[in-house]
């Protein structure tokens, strides 16, 4: 009980009542739109819910987050297999999970600092030229594979998953600028899960639903992160 009133001691009555909103909007439309498969949409439904949470203590630089994160990758690149997103589902299992993993170490064992809150870091003009190159050479290049392997949306699932590999590293580093790549990401998820819903596809609906929520989540928390990555220097100065 007390743990849960810490939780929600973390955050704004707005923030709130939007986190509520959201996970009655995924439940509730997860359940409407669910496809032919129950198991699915019950694992969907869990995997979303640990990507909200995530991305909820995310926001309020908790070490946490990356548990829930591990959690959310894991069932989402599994399902994504199923709808033949095979972009997503690589990225996830093969770098998200593993990384998350890493920083959840990092955070917890590595570093020996016991505040439950990490430090926001920002990204340098050499991480910037590298990304400027990095996304249209993956773009293409994974594309062209995906293409090969017959997956759904090659061209777009190669570029969400150039976005969800700076994304994720970024996350890692606890850098701010990862909220404008997982807010680009989530736009571009937007459009490969309602492509993959009208095409009929297996199961998705509640991960269109998660990155409609996501892009506002994504906004917030980058504009969030900025004003308090401003707030040391000012006090220093």
């Amino acid at each position: 009980m007390q743990a849960m009133k810490n939780f929600l001691k973390m955050y704004k009555w707005y923030e709130l009542v939007f986190m509520l909103v959201s996970f009655i909007a995924l439940i509730t439309l997860g359940i409407i739109f669910r496809g032919d498969n129950i198991y699915l949409l019950v694992f969907e439904l869990i995997s979303t819910i640990c990507g909200l949470v995530a991305a909820m203590t995310n926001f309020k630089r908790k070490k946490y987050a990356f548990i829930f994160y591990s959690v959310y990758v894991t069932i989402y690149g599994i399902i994504s297999f199923f709808n033949k997103q095979y972009g997503e589902g690589v990225i996830n299992l093969a770098f998200n999970l593993p990384l998350y993993l890493y920083t959840l170490y990092k955070l917890y064992f590595k570093i020996k600092d016991n505040n439950s809150e990490f430090q926001i870091n920002s990204l340098n003009l050499k991480g910037w030229i590298i990304i400027i190159v990095f996304i249209p050479v993956v773009t293409v290049g994974y594309g062209f594979l995906l293409k090969y392997l017959n997956s759904s949306l090659p061209f777009e699932n190669a570029l969400a998953t150039s976005l969800a590999l700076i994304a994720a590293f970024l996350a890692s580093k606890t850098i701010k600028e990862q909220w404008l790549f997982f807010l680009f990401y989530s736009i571009v998820l937007t459009y490969i899960w309602t492509s993959n819903y009208i095409s009929g596809g297996t199961s998705g609906f509640t991960y269109l639903v998660l990155n409609i929520i996501y892009i506002i989540f994504n906004l917030y928390g980058f504009i969030l992160w900025y004003k308090l990555a401003k707030k040391p220097k000012e006090i220093k100065e």
